[in-house]
């Protein structure tokens, strides 16, 4: 059995572990490390790491900060139980967003592939209302779940991504950026690469389920 580090800690440096696990899960945005103790030291970084897995959480990194997400493992789990998955209508609204705001943004480069997706264009609410859903008032209710959740956010000229995507680990943003490839240009080049990529196995220790 592996052992638990936090235990074998002083008090004060148990203090410092548990104040940065509790602010990387509730943070809004990123949480410099500079702000925390045990988000500088290596060593406390490490019992920090070791916490959040017992819930089945990992760090993210970002240039801003760290946050915290689901394990990809735990993630799959979840989603086999349908746990946590969004129904159809935000799914379908959520995804336009992404790409609108960063999916095509990112092709015309106009978005850098480095730049965080809550910065991507602002899409006017009206844009998502001239496809084939047919009560306009699904989109809207959409938009209101959907920025009670994190998910989008309001920004000059329309909405944008919203912080809760910032969770998610380098694993699940490059499956579910390359979905987005995949519906955007399906014959594309780039989207030949990426069935092609598929059809030989997942790259060492990923999974493919978005």
């Amino acid at each position: 059995m592996t052992e638990r580090l936090l235990d074998t800690l002083p008090a004060a440096r148990q203090h410092d572990v548990l104040a940065a696990v509790t602010a990387v899960e509730t943070a809004e945005l990123p949480v410099p490390g500079r702000e925390f103790r045990a988000l500088m030291e290596p060593a406390l970084l490490h019992v920090v790491e070791q916490v959040l897995a017992e819930a089945g959480r990992v760090l993210v990194k970002t240039d801003a900060g760290y946050l915290t997400g689901y394990d990809d493992t735990i993630r799959d789990q979840l989603a086999d139980n349908c746990t946590g998955i969004l129904p159809p209508d935000l799914r379908a609204v959520l995804a336009m967003v992404l790409l609108l705001s960063v999916a095509i943004p990112r092709a015309e480069g106009r978005l850098s592939a480095e730049a965080p997706w809550t910065q991507g264009d602002p899409v006017p609410p009206a844009l998502l209302k001239t496809g084939q859903i047919k009560r306009q008032s699904t989109v809207e209710d959409a938009l209101r779940e959907l920025r009670s959740l994190g998910l989008i956010k309001s920004a000059t000229g329309g909405v944008v991504l919203g912080p809760q995507v910032l969770r998610l680990t380098p694993q699940a943003t490059t499956i579910l950026f390359e979905e987005m490839i995949l519906l955007a240009e399906p014959h594309g080049d780039l989207a030949l690469t990426i069935r092609r990529q598929r059809t030989v196995g997942p790259r060492s220790g990923e999974n493919t389920r978005a």
